[in-house]
């Protein structure tokens, strides 16, 4: 479930914010905050490097045993069980980065 909507505070000159209410399953937690606490290049860039090591990364799950004919998928393979971002990170054998650190 996904809620995109404009607030504000109840501030004198306060500018109005994009605010952005999602609601995921906890099976999907850690993806979900990996895909929106991180720029798009950032996103990008995780999913490469799955894909280089036959994975598949979504904002829903870390999949394995990926079939892909080119670059279409044509199985989606089996969901890896990803409780944190940092499972994520050592799934594909990299250091964890900060969210503050993932607008490259």
């Amino acid at each position: 479930m996904t809620y995109l909507g404009v607030c504000r505070l109840n501030e004198e000159n306060s500018l109005n914010r994009r605010l952005d209410i999602i609601v995921v399953p906890f099976s999907e937690y850690a993806c979900a905050l990996l895909y929106f606490t991180g720029s798009a290049h950032f996103n990008r860039s995780m999913r490469h490097l799955a894909a280089k090591l036959g994975l598949s990364l979504s904002e829903k799950s870390l999949n394995k045993n990926v079939i892909r004919k080119g670059k279409e998928k044509i199985n989606v393979g089996e969901k890896i069980i990803t409780n944190t971002e940092e499972d994520i990170f050592r799934i594909l054998n990299i250091p964890y980065r900060m969210p503050e650190e993932r607008d490259f």
